[in-house]
């Protein structure tokens, strides 16, 4: 019997048991079927009739069952020293999974990281688990970063110190494998080489004793680092002026420059000897205690040397007008006429101060006026102050205005005894001349006409003088407008006065 749609062929009845056999090896044969295997496949044969067997099921796919991390344990002795992880993937009959997918994970990235190949790398000191997972099955794998000292680094790699007391702080640092600072705290072990040259302490600070060499060591578990010093002689290296700029306002002022000395180390040197020198002697003069003193206008430099180094100071003189002086100091001068004044400053030294300008200005421009040069213009008859200023410093002059006659007639009250005479009704007082006694003036107020005479009793038949004696002095002859004099009937000595013509 044939079955339909099945792609099989079966053969019912005893009868046909033997061609069961051949129907099925030519099956095989034509399959191409491997002989080992014709036993099981003969099992596929169908019985026919109520005997019939189905076929098995196939066997189930392979699922992950287990995961196995190697090595199963790691240290890792330098941050970012690395190790690769492989893990072993077995299905539910132990059978390995050649090609199975794994993810991989750090349980403390801090610590140390994985890639997706199982790399891991050490971060930081510390622990944490590595874990494989396939499916829903993992496999774990501890990892521990615990950093070993492999180098030992001091800094300053090298350096050099002054003979006697210098000092270098020297710092040592410990290092794995791959250059990185070892967190732990690391004791370090110090020693010199040469304790005669130089000396250090329990914490590295480094103090110079001789001149010479000596290397440093830093030990801490067997491991050493060095610094290699020197020390050196010392020998001036700068030299600081102070103040750093002097400036004088008056010739002869003094200033006391002071030098320090310092050598390699920044250490002053107080026993050294410094020259000082001027750039200039005609404007500054300096001394070998180092005190300058101003001589003339100008900016120069003052020098202190201590062997090849030295240092410098500005040095600037500029005088200041510390007073002024005005001559003539006082003046009197008549309506319209001129005076020229001259002004001085001095320094508060009482040094003349060269070049000095001025500015000119009057107390009262209604009674005299001063132009830029000093010269003063008689306005009006009164008093006015003009004054001369340079920078803070003034000076003055008391200038006296009066008629132009007045002087004169000053003069002659003076000279013969003005008070003594028998009338000399408001002589010398600030009434208009006019009002003078014996005084004539014209309509411009000028003296025309002047007369002091004395007279003649007719009784006694004597003479009764003014009471003017003395001579006649010659400022008379400025009464320019003057017309008519009389001064007879006193006791006049003395020639005439040319200027009276």
């Amino acid at each position: 019997m044939k079955s339909e749609g099945s792609g099989k062929t079966a053969v019912c009845g005893r009868a046909g048991a033997g061609r069961t056999t051949t129907v099925l090896r030519r099956l095989i044969e034509g399959l191409d079927i491997p002989a080992v295997a014709f036993g099981g496949i003969a099992l596929l044969a169908l019985s026919c009739g109520d005997g019939a067997v189905a076929p098995p099921p196939p066997p189930p796919a392979p699922v992950a069952t287990t995961v196995t991390v190697s090595p199963a344990s790691a240290t890792l002795t330098a941050l970012e020293e690395t190790t690769r992880f492989t893990a072993e993937v077995r299905d539910q009959n132990g059978q390995v999974m050649a090609g199975a997918s794994v993810a991989w994970a750090s349980s403390d990235a801090s610590v140390a990281t994985v890639d997706a190949a199982g790399v891991a790398t050490a971060t930081a000191n510390g622990s944490a688990t590595i874990t494989a997972t396939s499916g829903s099955v993992s496999g774990t794998a501890a990892v521990t970063v615990a950093q070993v000292l492999n180098a030992v680094a001091v800094s300053p790699a090298s350096d050099t110190l002054v003979a006697f007391g210098d000092t270098v702080r020297l710092v040592a640092e410990a290092t794995d494998a791959n250059g990185h600072a070892v967190a732990a705290a690391t004791e370090f072990e110090w020693s010199s080489s040469d304790t005669l040259v130089a000396r250090v302490d329990d914490s590295g600070l480094v103090e110079s004793l001789a001149e010479g060499e000596a290397v440093v060591t830093a030990t801490a578990s067997e491991v050493t680092g060095v610094a290699e010093l020197t020390v050196v002689p010392p020998l001036p290296t700068t030299v600081a002026v102070s103040p750093d700029t002097v400036w004088f306002t008056a010739l002869g002022q003094t200033t006391q420059l002071v030098a320090e000395v310092r050598e390699q180390a920044g250490r002053a040197m107080a026993e050294v000897m410094v020259s000082w020198s001027s750039g200039d002697t005609l404007i500054a003069v300096v001394d070998s205690a180092g005190l300058v003193t101003a001589v003339g206008g100008g900016t120069t430099t003052v020098t202190a040397a201590a062997g090849e180094v030295s240092g410098d100071v500005v040095v600037s003189v500029m005088q200041s007008a510390g007073s002024v002086v005005v001559s003539p100091r006082e003046g009197t001068i008549g309506v319209g006429d001129t005076l020229r004044l001259a002004a001085e400053a001095f320094d508060e030294n009482g040094h003349a101060v060269d070049g000095a300008v001025f500015s000119w200005s009057s107390s009262d421009a209604g009674v005299a006026r001063v132009d830029e040069s000093g010269l003063v213009e008689a306005v009006a008859e009164g008093t006015a102050r003009v004054r001369a200023t340079a920078g803070d410093a003034s000076g003055v002059a008391e200038i006296t205005v009066e008629h132009p006659d007045r002087a004169a007639l000053v003069a002659l009250y003076e000279a013969t005894d003005g008070p003594n005479w028998v009338a000399n009704e408001n002589w010398l007082t600030d009434a208009p001349l006019g009002e003078w006694y014996g005084v004539e003036t014209d309509v411009t107020g000028r003296v025309v006409g002047l007369d002091l005479s004395g007279g003649w009793d007719d009784e006694t038949l004597a003479e009764i003088p003014h009471g003017l004696t003395g001579q006649i002095p010659p400022e008379l002859g400025n009464l320019d407008n003057l017309q008519e004099l009389n001064l007879s009937w006193n006791n006049l000595t003395g020639p005439i006065p040319p200027e009276l013509g």
